[in-house]
């Protein structure tokens, strides 16, 4: 491992990051002061006022108000929720967001360049995996969206070239130079090389059908076969030391995936999702995995398509729910506007509660699942937008979409404007991702939020510097979005031990959708759970509809 401490490596902690940044800055490199950024994130006062209660004190008195359907939630699963409610021809409906802006950890946004452009970024989420054509709700959306332009004979989507990510797709740093791939060849040795083959021969094998005739591991989760959930009892890390995949070399190739998709350590992981990962998306007979679409500002395009979708629905951002409480033949929901502290009630036949479930626990009355939010365990994260103005030397394979550094607690960078027809353009942007893996979540989120934002700049420096001697003098901005529950974490149990199935059922005609009720942060699981429960309150509320979640 080049550039990092071994115990950083492993940790992957915010406070290893922060020491190397402290440890590795040399005093004031050229160009370090003109660097201009901020944090960007918002909704964070908000959420911790209601929290703390201190919402549910203020406001103007309540003015009533009916809708058909209250959405509480703007991120992916809401908005897929009244994008299918939308699409059934139900008409006042209402959606209620705390945050500035709806889509959750898929918002995106612009970072402005010292020439006053405007360049287009994700905050979040970054790219999309094409769908199998069984996963209808999310094919019927595309092709709503005019993402999938058609269906060829096999069934499979058409997504335009200019969709998909362009080659070269992905490189790591090690060593002191990049090489195409995730798996770092430099310095590994046959033992290294022969822990990977019986990994992949692991994952190949997994890649098919159980006994009842369902895949494996499957998209959504809750169609994979019962016979590989035994799985989910033990940790990655444990289902690891049985097979003996022990060296630091494949161990930290297996943590980068589920730090990559979780936030999360191999032993904060169940063994069945680490294999979901590989496997999911994996086509029966070539084993080959789906190809990915992304965009300038990652999935934030999908969250505009799902608003355009949206006809007729009434969005309210800054408008935060207070309390939902299920009555007899609909439901009430109470919220305030920030801004003008004006306090609403919504009576309405049905809600879908689409928030996560250390935010459901607080809002929904008489909660008969609340001990069982509680289990679900979140991990913070940091997403930072670079302005470069010119793009940095580096050694070895040339430039990529994704660049992964070997050893770093970071998970690299994507270039924003890896898809975009800019060869006349010297700038760039990079979104810089970090998982915060600490086992004391809630101690790494206190810590996140009290870290002034030169040091994490600071951070992020030291971390490119390993790769990119230069880029002190050529980064102009850095915008950062601080994440305090950015992904749920698949611990051991979670999958299939039965809090999923008892977080997800309704509360009379309060109907429940989040990613987290998969027990995983996936952009087709959001989409999912969120049509799942909009065709619930369908079925309630008696309006003919064509299944897509089922």
């Amino acid at each position: 491992m080049s550039g990092i401490t071994r115990r950083a490596a492993v940790a992957g902690s915010l406070a290893a990051l922060l020491a190397a940044g402290c440890g590795r800055a040399g005093g004031r490199r050229r160009g370090r002061a003109s660097i201009e950024g901020r944090f960007v994130d918002d909704g964070v006062r908000a959420g911790h006022m209601f929290r703390d209660g201190r919402l549910q004190q203020g406001g103007s008195p309540l003015g009533a108000i009916r809708k058909r359907v209250v959405v509480v939630g703007g991120g992916v699963a809401g908005l897929s929720a009244a994008w299918r409610l939308a699409r059934a021809g139900v008409e006042d409906v209402v959606l209620l967001e705390l945050g500035k802006g709806v889509g959750g950890t898929s918002r995106g946004g612009t970072l402005r360049s010292p020439d006053g452009h405007e360049h287009p970024c994700p905050f979040g989420a970054h790219y999309l995996p094409v769908p199998r054509p069984e996963q209808a709700a999310l094919v019927a959306f595309l092709r709503d969206a005019g993402v999938a332009t058609g269906l060829r004979l096999d069934g499979s989507l058409e997504i335009p070239d200019r969709l998909l990510v362009r080659d070269p797709a992905e490189r790591i740093a090690g060593l002191g130079f990049f090489e195409e791939g995730l798996w770092l060849h430099a310095g590994a040795t046959a033992s290294d090389h022969a822990d990977l083959e019986r990994f992949e021969a692991e994952v190949e094998r997994r890649v098919g059908l159980g006994a009842d005739g369902r895949r494996l591991f499957d998209l959504p989760v809750e169609r994979s076969s019962v016979d590989a959930r035994a799985l989910d009892r033990t940790s990655a890390a444990a289902w690891c030391d049985e097979l003996g995949l022990t060296a630091p070399r494949i161990r930290w190739y297996l943590q980068y995936a589920t730090r990559d998709d979780f936030g999360a350590t191999l032993e904060q992981t169940s063994a069945w999702a680490l294999l979901h990962y590989f496997t999911a998306r994996a086509n029966l007979l070539s084993k080959e995995s789906a190809p990915f679409m992304t965009w300038a500002d990652g999935n934030a395009h999908l969250v505009r398509a799902l608003v355009r979708s949206m006809a007729g629905v009434e969005i309210r951002t800054g408008d935060v729910a207070l309390s939902v409480e299920p009555r007899k033949g609909g439901a009430t929901v109470e919220s305030i506007r920030m801004e003008r502290g004006e306090r609403t009630r919504w009576d309405a036949d049905a809600v879908v509660l689409a928030t996560p479930q250390y935010v459901t626990r607080r809002l929904l009355r008489d909660d008969p699942a609340s001990g069982d939010r509680a289990l679900l365990r979140y991990g913070p994260w940091i997403v930072a937008n670079l302005h470069l103005a010119e793009r940095p030397a580096s050694r070895g394979f040339p430039d990529a979409w994704d660049s992964v550094l070997h050893g770093s607690p970071s998970l690299g960078y994507v270039d924003a404007t890896h898809q975009l027809d800019r060869a006349d353009a010297r700038d760039t942007v990079w979104t810089w991702y970090l998982p915060v893996v600490d086992d004391d979540e809630a101690a790494a989120r206190t810590r996140l939020l009290e870290t002034p934002w030169e040091e994490v700049r600071d951070a992020i420096l030291a971390d490119l510097r390993v790769a990119h001697p230069d880029i002190d003098d050529l980064v102009t901005r850095i915008d950062v979005w601080r994440w305090g529950h950015g992904m749920v974490k698949p611990t051991p149990g979670t999958m299939w031990g039965g809090v999923r199935e008892r977080v997800a059922r309704p509360v009379g005609r309060v109907h429940l959708a989040h990613s987290d009720l998969s027990g995983m942060a996936l952009f087709e699981e959001a989409h999912w759970q969120g049509t799942r429960a909009a065709e619930a309150v369908l079925a309630q509320l008696g309006v003919a509809h064509e299944p897509l979640a089922s």
